[in-house]
């Protein structure tokens, strides 16, 4: 292949590739069903200092 072929086809797939990622990754993100579990990673980070905060 010459160089030409290679950035064509580079520049047709590499989108498509990236956009499925990144659609994988909405989908994986913004599931109804993962809401509690990304609360609860998201809590656990979070540190209190007293009982009056945890609220």
């Amino acid at each position: 292949m010459i160089h030409e072929s290679l950035v064509l086809f580079a520049k047709i797939f590499g989108p498509i590739w990236m956009g499925g990622f990144l659609l994988i990754v909405f989908i994986r993100a913004y599931n109804p069903r993962r809401r509690a579990e990304q609360q609860r990673i998201a809590r656990s980070i979070l540190t209190f200092d007293s009982a009056e905060e945890r609220r």
